[in-house]
């Protein structure tokens, strides 16, 4: 019988989500630098694109479906 509940028990993936939205908003961030489409002059543009991205990548980790 406790076989079958943790079986049942739906795996989130918040660590991965994360991980994912850090490479995401590294690359975004490479990518507005090399097109001049954001002249960043400061370093926190970078932070900001970047956190925000991993903060998205864990919220699709924990609330989209799970497997």
């Amino acid at each position: 019988m406790r076989d079958m509940v943790e079986s049942r028990r739906k795996k989130r993936h918040p660590i991965r989500g994360f991980v994912g939205g850090l490479l995401f908003g590294l690359g975004a961030v490479i990518l507005l630098a090399l097109f001049g489409a954001a002249p960043f002059t400061a370093w926190w543009p970078f932070a900001v694109i970047v956190g925000g991205c991993a903060v998205l990548g864990v919220l699709v980790g924990l609330f989209s479906r799970a497997r």
